[in-house]
């Protein structure tokens, strides 16, 4: 089973590069998404009077 796996990772070593690529893609985007909507939601929040902010 072992060399199964050895031969299948020397076929292609490029093919986690890609897999990589995605999850930092992915997890980029997220996180920027979260900064967008906070500093949205912050902006936003300045905008109303102070007895309407629920989180004061």
């Amino acid at each position: 089973m072992n060399a199964l796996l050895l031969a299948a990772a020397e076929a292609d070593p490029n093919e986690w590069s890609y897999v990589a690529a995605a999850y930092a893609l992915v997890v980029g985007v997220i996180l920027l998404y979260a900064i967008w909507t906070i500093v949205r939601g912050r902006k936003v929040g300045r905008q109303l009077p102070p007895e309407d902010r629920r989180w004061m």
